[in-house]
């Protein structure tokens, strides 16, 4: 007589079916184990022992004070995009004649927005934050509506005193300046550590805006290359540093954007002691430093020393229209409060008080769990549609974090004209030649995926698929 399974391994089985069939997906949430009790009409117990066997198979995960999903397929190392090819001369960089365009179809409610690296509607808590507004203007009254200095308001610096601690960066709150934004951030910290003709270290790919600015304030700029796990290429960087000096290095550590990389502690404490040892300073736009899939935040490059400048918003998190920025400027703290104070005296004070009142609420934390779910579901759909759709010599990344995703054509394709293309059939992105300093990577692209998953994306990404080949 075959001897009757346990319940529990039952209800495994059951479930590994459902996953394979596809009923969850990767990045699915499985229901709590309250709800799969009532569901299939076994004990909280075997629901747990069900799961702790799933997990140890590897088929669904953990996430703290969150619950199990479905994790991403295994990863193939050889169907992630290479480290780009990159110049190693000094570069000036141009305007590149298609950004206009993409830039006026970012927001474009006709469009499928792949373009918009910004949160979708439903990731903006819009009632929470009008409630907040409402309570700041009843106790504030006018003192909301008035000319903010030049350091922001005091109640937002002591809020953001406290958050930052968890990136591993202890800085009081006469330490800290806020900015509309993380660019004027970014803008702030250039201008204070470079002169016009320095050359400044710079990621490839790289986010666009930064390398506006580069280019705006009369500076250079030297390449050096993203792995698309681990970040920068530090012995690129260090080859740089022995032929050439170097005011400046403008890195994303956490959640690059477009590659999604991470750099590991090891890394974060070399490049503080490479500036250290060369004298230059380090720009650290951390804007996707919240947004990590599996919960983790990783720490600032300022937790290991050198001379860092940290520069955050909460325009990935919170709210792209509030336009609240931050930045932590270190050693170079009187000359950005001089600059600020001629740049941009005064600050959105409604902006700055209800986000102080935010994050001051307790709520953050519970938003944050709530969003990176929403984001690492919609990066996971993304990538399987482009997987499903695109040929197989596409490379695309798979992210631990933030809410894009890099393509990697055959060394031929064209990104522009596939952009043309794609708007032409109502879809926007960002061709590969904007993340360059050098007008390269010609053949990637970028997708933002942080509008909500659904049969609208699922079918501009098929029709995608078919302009690749088309394109081809």
């Amino acid at each position: 007589m075959k001897a009757a399974v346990p319940l529990y391994q039952d209800l495994a089985s059951r479930l590994a079916g459902l996953i394979r069939a596809g009923t969850f997906a990767a990045g699915d949430r499985l229901p709590s184990v309250r709800q799969a009790s009532r569901e299939h009409q076994v004990s909280i117990t075997t629901v747990m022992e069900a799961y702790r066997s799933l997990e140890d198979q590897g088929i669904i995960q953990a996430r703290p004070r969150s619950g199990y999903y479905v994790p991403p397929p295994s990863l193939d190392v050889s169907k992630l995009p290479m480290a780009a090819r990159h110049s190693k001369k000094p570069i000036i960089i141009a305007q590149a004649s298609i950004f206009q365009s993409v830039m006026d179809l970012a927001e474009n409610g006709r469009v499928v927005p792949f373009a918009a690296a910004a949160p979708d509607d439903s990731i903006i808590p819009s009632a929470k934050l009008a409630s907040i507004t409402n309570a700041v203007l009843r106790k504030s009254r006018s003192d909301a509506l008035r000319y903010t200095p030049p350091m922001g308001r005091r109640e937002l610096r002591l809020a953001l005193s406290r958050r930052l601690l968890v990136a591993g960066i202890k800085a009081g709150p006469d330490e800290i300046i806020t900015t509309q934004g993380a660019t004027e951030a970014l803008l702030l910290a250039l201008r204070a550590t470079t002169k016009r003709g320095d050359l400044v270290a710079v990621e490839t790919p790289t986010y666009f805006g930064i390398l506006h600015l580069i280019r705006d304030l009369g500076l250079r700029a030297i390449e050096v290359p993203v792995c698309t796990r681990d970040g920068m290429i530090l012995g690129a960087l260090e080859t740089a540093l022995k032929k050439h000096r170097i005011a400046a290095c403008v890195v994303q550590p956490n959640f690059q954007n477009p590659i999604g990389s991470v750099m590991d502690a090891a890394a974060k404490k070399r490049l503080a002691k490479l500036s250290e040892d060369h004298g230059f300073a380090i720009i650290e736009d951390d804007v996707y430093g919240e947004l990590s899939h599996d919960g983790g935040r990783p720490p600032s490059i300022a937790l290991y020393g050198g001379n860092v400048i940290h520069c955050g918003s909460i325009s990935k998190t919170l709210a792209p229209g509030l336009r609240v920025g931050w930045m932590v400027p270190g050693g170079w703290l009187d000359e950005v409060k001089r600059l600020k104070t001629i740049q941009c005296p005064w600050n959105a004070t409604l902006s700055e008080l209800v986000v102080a009142s935010f994050l001051d609420a307790g709520g953050y934390d519970r938003h944050l769990r709530r969003i990176r779910e929403l984001y690492s579901l919609q990066c996971a759909r993304t990538r399987q549609a482009v997987v499903r759709f695109f040929p197989p010599e596409c490379r695309v990344n798979q992210p631990a974090g933030g809410f894009v995703l890099w393509l990697e054509m055959p060394a031929d394709f064209d990104s522009e004209a596939f952009t043309v293309s794609a708007v032409a059939e109502g879809i926007s992105l960002v061709p590969g030649t904007l993340f360059s300093p050098s007008g390269g990577l010609k053949n990637c692209f970028r997708l933002s995926c942080g509008f909500a998953f659904g049969p609208r994306t699922l079918d501009a990404i098929a029709t995608l698929g078919r302009l690749v080949v088309r394109n081809g």
